[in-house]
């Protein structure tokens, strides 16, 4: 519990600090010159020929993100190394662009997200907002390069909508939470109307309606309906080491004491159902879920200590893909 503690911690200073009254709540402009807002509706397109590369020994490390990017079948880690894909059961790795994406969200027709750039290319660090639409080979910095790192980012898979939470306040974007519907070429804030916590583990955005958000909390699961004006507990009385939203649930990871429960919560009912997991304790707590875009079926998890697990039988059983870092061997 002690990692999970920390990892979260960091965060609840940084709330406590926020407050709605220093920034503006008027639209903000994009600062990056060289990166101009264009159209999201192009699609995403295949990588070229030999930049994904079957690997049998990838590095998995820090893992940031997880997700299915491109409407497609294949998982992809976003990992402090680069990302992968786990693809038709093998494991790909790309031959350049190993950037350290860090609030990698998957959508529609690609992925965004935020990090830092890998040695020795010429990308300003961090990257600020990014888009790639063909799994990584390459992206536009859309907002903020060279000034802020998105840690806590939450993308619509199926709108333009994006969440975020700002730890590095700039003149023209301070601390606290946002969402943008142009890739951060204008910014709206939210004004959190009772929303509580003092730490949080993500912001999980609804993949068809804009308007829906939730957080992670350690005082359970917070839920909007109106682009967080306001917020309720869907969910308390535990820690919630990570959330995400299909199209009718919210998938919640909690830890209770030393217990570690993976929940199925009705946004229309708010009835929970306890699904069954791999046997986890606190100090190996799920930080990231994915949900498969298509397959209600299948979902997908990692843990703190860079284990990652799959099921397609909506979590009958589950398939261990990463055990600590390393391909487990089949």
């Amino acid at each position: 519990m002690k990692k999970w503690i920390i990892l979260i911690g960091l965060m609840s200073a940084t709330l406590a600090a926020c407050s709605p009254g220093e920034t503006s709540n008027e639209k903000q402009k994009d600062a990056t010159e060289h990166t101009k807002h264009e159209a999201t509706t192009e699609g995403s397109v295949a990588p070229s020929k030999g930049f994904y590369q079957t690997t049998t020994n990838p590095h998995v490390d820090h893992l940031h993100g997880l997700g299915y990017p491109g409407s497609s079948d294949m998982l992809m880690l976003a990992t402090h190394g680069g990302p992968l894909l786990y693809d038709n059961g093998e494991w790909k790795e790309t031959s350049s662009e190993k950037h350290d994406y860090m609030g990698f969200q998957a959508v529609s027709d690609g992925f965004v997200s935020s990090g830092h750039p890998e040695p020795g290319t010429d990308y300003k660090n961090p990257l600020g907002l990014l888009k790639s639409t063909n799994l990584g080979e390459t992206f536009k910095q859309y907002a903020f390069a060279g000034e802020i790192d998105f840690h806590y980012l939450g993308a619509s898979y199926n709108t333009d909508r994006i969440y975020v939470y700002n730890q590095m306040p700039t003149k023209k974007l301070g601390n606290g939470f946002y969402y943008t519907d142009d890739l951060g070429n204008s910014w709206s804030q939210m004004k959190m109307g009772g929303f509580d916590a003092k730490m949080m583990s993500n912001i999980a955005a609804h993949p068809d309606t804009s308007e829906v958000v939730a957080i992670g909390t350690d005082q359970g699961v917070y839920l909007s309906t109106d682009s967080g004006d306001t917020f309720t507990l869907i969910h308390e009385g535990v820690s919630i080491s990570s959330v995400t939203l299909s199209a009718t649930h919210a998938f919640a990871a909690a830890v209770d004491g030393d217990k570690v429960q993976f929940l199925q919560i009705d946004l229309s009912s708010k009835n929970v159902e306890t699904l069954s997991l791999p046997e986890l304790t606190a100090d190996n707590a799920i930080t990231l879920i994915a949900l498969h875009p298509t397959n209600v079926k299948e979902l997908s998890f990692a843990t703190l200590q860079n284990d990652v697990y799959q099921t397609i039988d909506g979590g009958t059983t589950w398939v261990q893909l990463i055990n600590a870092g390393k391909v487990t061997k089949k």
